[in-house]
């Protein structure tokens, strides 16, 4: 397979995961805001997960919800809006059709044309319905693939991408949303994490909707509760999220399904034929299945979150 292929795959991958999960993010967070009674919304860990804030506040006046919205779902200049990543998506279709099914084609391709016809200000102002259509659009895409790919290398590149993209997502935002859920407690220099007055780092009464709502932002929500009949308790949240491999937007399992991407593609059973993304993937799968979220949390879940999403980074970089 030519290596402009394996890329364009790859990447339509990670652009069709990045348009829904922005899609689903930002439509978790403005509709759990004005369920609770804002009247002024709070976009700071939205745009710190999307890495975008210095960008917006670049080109920005003001952090109005209809900007934040178009920053999100319309900026051009942004290379991760909802319209960017979509075009980006159509872009490496088209260079690779023969690699594609037609279906997959049509899909992508339909969607990019109602993108160029939605009315911006309109859907800035009620944005529930089109974020709904991103969504849908991304998982008829994904279930195409599913349906209509060969199990051949242009798919093993799709899935790579796709399940890479997935990790990187859910990691960033247990990450960013971890500081607007818990406070911060004092921590005593040298004092172990089990004699701190609150060793799960919590400080304060229990945040369920914020738990609810980072649950809900990788549709994680109903699965959860039927691992955990105990209700929303941090420690399990983190343990769902990170390290349960058979939920399919953990980081856990994201990193796995990358892993046997990578490990078709080289299609040898030789271990000394390991390339450095599969021993980085590797590495990084060893410590995800062996890891305690109780642990974790107690010695610092912030830190945590930050060498995995370093070494997800690196990963990315590698392949």
């Amino acid at each position: 397979m030519l290596s402009r292929h394996a890329d364009a795959c790859y990447w339509i991958g990670r652009y069709v995961e990045r348009a829904e999960a922005t899609a689903r993010m930002v439509d978790v967070h403005y509709h759990a805001s004005l369920e609770s009674g804002r009247t002024v919304l709070n976009w700071n860990s939205l745009l710190t997960i999307a890495d975008g804030l210095e960008d917006f506040t670049k080109r920005y006046s003001a952090q109005t919800d209809a900007n934040v919205l178009r920053f999100f779902l319309f900026d051009r200049l942004n290379p991760d809006s909802v319209v960017s990543t979509w075009g980006a998506v159509r872009e490496n279709a088209r260079s690779i059709r023969e690699q594609l099914s037609s279906e997959m084609w049509v899909a992508i391709n339909v969607f990019y044309l109602k993108l160029q016809e939605i009315d911006v200000v309109a859907t800035c102002e009620s944005p529930g319905e089109f974020l709904w259509k991103v969504q849908e659009a991304s998982h008829l895409v994904q279930g195409i693939l599913n349906r209509t790919m060969l199990m051949d290398e242009p798919r093993e590149w799709l899935d790579v991408g796709r399940f890479l993209e997935r990790a990187d997502q859910t990691n960033r935002l247990l990450d960013v949303k971890y500081h607007d859920i818990l406070p911060s407690i004092p921590q005593r220099q040298g004092q172990p994490p089990e004699m701190l007055p609150d060793p799960l780092g919590v400080g304060g009464p229990l945040d369920t909707h914020g738990w609810i709502a980072v649950l809900k932002s990788v549709s994680a929500f109903e699965m959860y509760r039927k691992t955990y009949r105990d209700g929303i308790v941090p420690a399990n949240v983190v343990a769902f999220l990170e390290l349960q491999n058979e939920f399919p937007a953990s980081v856990r399992h994201g990193v796995e399904r990358v892993n046997k991407g990578l490990k078709r593609i080289r299609g040898t059973s030789n271990s000394h034929a390991l390339r450095a993304p599969e021993q980085l993937a590797l590495k990084l799968l060893a410590d995800l299945e062996f890891d305690q979220a109780d642990q974790i949390i107690a010695t610092g879940l912030h830190e945590y979150l930050q060498d995995k999403q370093v070494r997800l980074a690196e990963l990315g970089a590698a392949i």
